[in-house]
């Protein structure tokens, strides 16, 4: 879909009788031109019209041209640039998605480009500030991006890298775009800057969506599996009110994986992404399948032994049981937090890590420990005085000896599972 800004100064509009006349029309002067004609849509925005169409990617790759600012660089020099410096970073995550997904289902945002020469808009005057109308881009005209230069680099870039076959089929497909037609360059970077007024996802709700990432879609597969999490995860709040009837965020379930992982769950959120790409490879990859079942078996285990989990996980749906819920989270359990989903998944990461023969027997004494923040186990690490949960490494490491050793997980214990596995390959 192609949006046009248009200025009437800098566009000529012929009318017609007919679509067909119209079409016509456009189509001697594009080949009289060597320019691109195709049908678009005209509609009306405040108080400027647009066109809406769609851009095959060699018109993306061949026609549109960058203007980035130079890292560091000046005001003045900033200001005669259209595009915000590169980003070697967003080029190389935006091309790793698109390799990964040629020829699969994925989106590409539109691109916000800028003519500063005239084009031609062929239509029929219909009465409404919506009709179908052909728009001829002459081949001396230059579209300049504004907005999705990483884009259009990344898309540059994958031509160089994918096989040819590959490379023929994504050459079939198309991007929406925006042009303005614009020569004043104050008003193009005012364009940039109101195309820009966009709020990110917050990591939590965007893991609620993208299960394509295998850093997500492992969250999304245990809050899925697990009776545990079922109907009791907060997927767009950045905190859990004392009111909430769900136990979790989902921020707290993918700190959980965070630690089963190995990466620590204070680790940033890119870094662990890169983590589980180099660990996981993708959602669709065997070995992404084997962890992710192993992950459901050693929730579902813990869930079992612990008498307080296995409470939650055998209450009705959560909606119907928000009083119940409210009662857990002021008795303050401590599996029922954020920093007990992280012991209990760092127990999980050194039990797989060594592979553990019998794992899920240290599993069952999980359930003979007082787990809640008042029991002897928890204060001095995670439990201070005044009976706050702490959420700090150094509390959470004294959690996880106590744990290890009321449990018998001894470096004994790990070693031995350690030397076992070697001795198995």
């Amino acid at each position: 879909m192609l949006d046009v800004i248009i200025d009437p100064k800098n566009v000529t509009i012929r009318t017609f009788d007919n679509l067909e006349d119209a079409e016509r029309a456009a189509m001697r002067e594009a080949s009289a031109t060597g320019g691109q004609q195709m049908p678009a849509v005209m509609f009306r925005q405040g108080s400027r019209y647009m066109l809406t169409t769609a851009f095959l990617i060699p018109l993306i790759k061949n026609r549109l041209v960058g203007n980035h600012a130079e890292r560091r660089g000046s005001v003045e020099q900033v200001r005669s640039a259209t595009n915000r410096p590169v980003m070697e970073d967003h080029v190389k995550s935006v091309k790793s998605y698109i390799k990964a997904n040629v020829g699969k289902k994925y989106i590409l945002p539109p691109l916000t480009l800028n003519a500063r020469q005239p084009l031609s808009i062929y239509k029929v005057d219909y009465g409404s500030t919506v009709t179908v109308v052909n728009v001829v881009i002459p081949g001396n005209v230059k579209l300049e991006i504004t907005d999705g230069g990483h884009r259009k680099r990344a898309i540059d870039e994958v031509f160089e890298e994918l096989p040819p076959e590959i490379a023929d089929q994504f050459s079939g497909d198309a991007i929406a775009v925006m042009i303005t037609i614009e020569d004043d360059m104050a008003q193009i970077h005012q364009d940039f800057a109101d195309a820009s007024k966009t709020k990110s996802l917050p990591k939590s709700q965007l893991a609620a969506y993208d299960r394509r990432h295998p850093a997500n879609g492992i969250v999304l597969d245990l809050i899925d599996s697990c009776k545990l999490f079922e109907g009791r995860v907060d997927s767009t709040s950045k905190t859990l009110s004392k009111n909430s009837n769900k136990l979790f965020l989902t921020n707290q379930v993918r700190q959980m994986v965070k630690e089963l992982l190995g990466a620590g769950y204070s680790m940033a959120d890119d870094q662990f992404e890169q983590r589980a790409v180099t660990m996981l490879k993708s959602s669709d990859d065997p070995h992404y399948a084997e962890v992710r079942d192993r992950f459901i078996a050693f929730v579902n285990e813990v869930t079992a032994a612990i008498p307080v989990l296995s409470g939650v996980a055998g209450l009705p749906d959560a909606p119907y049981t928000g009083d119940r819920v409210r009662e857990l989270r002021e008795k303050g359990w401590l599996p029922l937090s954020a920093t007990g989903l992280v012991v209990l998944g760092r127990i999980g990461y050194l039990l797989f890590k060594h592979e553990v023969p019998d794992w899920k027997s240290y599993i069952q004494r999980l359930g003979k420990i007082d787990w809640r923040k008042s029991g002897d186990l928890w204060q001095g690490n995670v439990i201070q005085q005044g009976g706050k949960i702490m959420t700090q490494q150094v509390p959470v490491r004294g959690a996880v000896t106590a744990v290890r050793s009321a449990i018998g997980l001894t470096d004994d214990v790990l070693s031995a599972g350690s030397d076992a596995m070697r001795e198995a390959a």
